[in-house]
């Protein structure tokens, strides 16, 4: 029964990048460059959808961080698996930048199924964010002055 659970998130995260982007039970706001989530519409009649321009954003995002990669972060931050992150995966994510981060993990987070342990998913994602950035800084530092 387990297993069964991961393999339907896992799913679900494979298909998100097309599925909850269009679910119109999804309110967002995008302002300029800041791609933050509004809270679920009052109304049940209301058939929000996200907006074109974030929509993009999000494809953007999760074209960058790679097909291979998408499901291990997904595991590491909204299953709590251990796994090991590949040294690519953390350095597609870092070029990807936080910002991409943030709103991959606010559209998961912004899911029913999921917005009951925001907290925790946020705190996985932020030091998913912080084990992936060191490690790159590691094996490329930036010019040293």
């Amino acid at each position: 029964m387990a297993s069964f659970c991961k393999v339907s998130i896992m799913a679900f995260f494979l298909l998100a990048s097309g599925a909850f982007l269009s679910s119109p039970a999804l309110a967002f706001q995008a302002k300029e460059q800041d791609f933050s989530l509004a809270s679920e519409p009052s109304s049940s009649s209301d058939q929000d959808i996200i907006p074109p321009a974030l929509r993009h954003y999000l494809f953007q995002c999760l074209e960058k961080l790679g097909e291979e990669c998408r499901p291990l972060f997904f595991a590491r931050i909204f299953i709590g698996e251990k796994n090991e992150i590949p040294t690519s995966c953390c350095q597609n994510l870092v070029q990807m930048g936080d910002k991409c981060h943030t709103a991959i993990t606010n559209a998961v987070i912004s899911r029913p199924e999921f917005s009951g342990n925001a907290t925790l998913f946020r705190t996985r994602s932020e030091e998913t964010w912080t084990t992936c950035s060191r490690l790159v800084e590691i094996i490329s530092p930036g010019p040293s002055a």
